[in-house]
C-alpha cells in the first residue's frame, strides 16, 4: 500500500520540522519519541526514512505455508539458525494457509536470500522474495537517525538537523510505502506551485487514465493516492506542480470529461 500526502516544513532552532499527518503516521505506525533511520543522495532534494535501518542487503519475503502445527515456527527458526536479523515480520491464517511476511537484513552474512528461499521451499513453503534494491532505482544506506516529536498542539513532526541536504522551508510531498515501512520526502523550493487535486471518478474502464491525461497537460505529477473505492465511485488524490496555465484552465478541462465526476484543486503555499 502506498499512501501520499504533503507537509509544511518549518525552520526552528537547530533544524527543521517536517509535519506528518495522521494518514501517513497511521500507515507507518509512527509516534512521538520514535527514532527513524534516514539517508539522502548528495545533490538530491529527497530524504528517505524508515523505522528500519534499510540497506542494499535487506530482502523482503512473503511466505505461504500449510497451516499445520509448528509450520510458522519452522520459518522463524530457519532465519534464527542462520543468524539473519529480522527487521520486521507479521503473519495471519487464511483457511488452511499461513501467510507471513519478513523483512530481513543479510548485511555481512555468509548466507544469502536465495539460500533462505531454497530452504523455505524445502519445508513445503511457496516463497516470493525481492531485494530491497529492486524497489528503487539505486541502492541506499539509512545510517542517520532522526526523531519523531509533537508540538504544543499535539501535531506530529520529524525533526531534522540543519545540515540535511535539500531541505528548504515551505512544503514537501510525502510518499509512505507501508510494505517496507519507508517514507520518501521530496522537498520543494519556496514559491513552487504545488497543488493538491481531489477527483471523484466514474467506476468505468479508462477513468483513471483520463484523469491522468487531463492533469498531465499542465501538471508534473509527484504522487497519486487512492483514498477509497466504493461500488460506483473512487476518490483519488494527486500531488504535483503546476507547470503551465492556470488552475481555472485545469478545472475546466476536468469538468468537460465525463469520466471525472468531481474535480477540486487546492493550492499549497501560493495563490494565483
Amino acid at each position: 500500500m502506498i499512501v501520499c500526502g504533503h507537509s509544511k516544513v518549518e525552520q526552528v532552532e537547530g533544524g527543521w520540522r517536517v509535519y506528518i499527518d495522521e494518514k501517513i503516521a497511521g500507515a507507518l505506525n509512527l509516534f512521538p519519541g520514535q527514532n527513524l533511520f534516514g539517508g539522502s543522495t548528495a545533490g538530491s532534494s529527497r530524504l528517505s526514512v524508515s523505522t528500519m535501518r534499510l540497506n542494499p542487503h535487506v530482502s523482503y519475503f512473503r511466505v505461504f505455508m500449510e497451516d499445520i502445527m509448528g509450520s510458522l515456527a519452522s520459518v522463524t527458526e530457519l532465519f534464527s539458525s542462520k543468524g539473519v536479523n529480522i527487521l520486521s515480520s507479521g503473519a495471519f491464517g487464511l483457511g488452511n494457509i499461513w501467510v507471513s511476511e519478513y523483512i530481513a537484513d543479510f548485511k555481512d552474512m555468509d548466507v544469502t536470500a536465495d539460500d533462505i528461499v531454497d530452504e523455505l521451499e524445502g519445508l513445503g513453503g511457496f516463497v516470493t522474495s525481492r531485494e530491497i534494491t529492486e524497489f528503487f532505482p539505486q541502492a541506499f544506506e539509512l545510517e542517520s537517525t532522526y526523531e519523531m516529536k509533537s508540538d504544543e498542539k499535539g501535531e506530529m513532526y520529524l525533526l531534522l538537523p540543519e545540515n540535511v541536504g535539500g531541505v528548504t522551508g515551505g512544503h514537501a510531498i510525502l510518499k509512505a510505502w507501508a510494505d517496507i515501512q519507508a517514507l520518501f520526502i521530496d522537498f520543494l523550493q519556496p514559491g513552487t506551485k504545488l497543488i493538491e487535486i481531489s477527483a471523484m471518478l466514474n467506476d468505468i474502464p479508462g477513468a483513471l487514465n483520463k484523469l491522468s491525461a487531463v492533469v498531465a497537460t499542465q501538471v508534473n505529477m509527484h504522487a497519486v493516492d487512492a483514498q477509497h473505492h466504493e461500488a460506483a465511485t473512487g476518490l483519488w488524490m494527486i500531488y504535483g506542480v503546476l507547470q503551465i496555465g492556470s488552475v481555472e484552465e485545469l478545472v475546466s478541462k476536468a469538468e468537460a470529461a465525463p469520466e471525472i465526476l468531481k474535480f477540486d484543486v487546492r493550492t499549497l503555499g501560493w495563490t494565483e
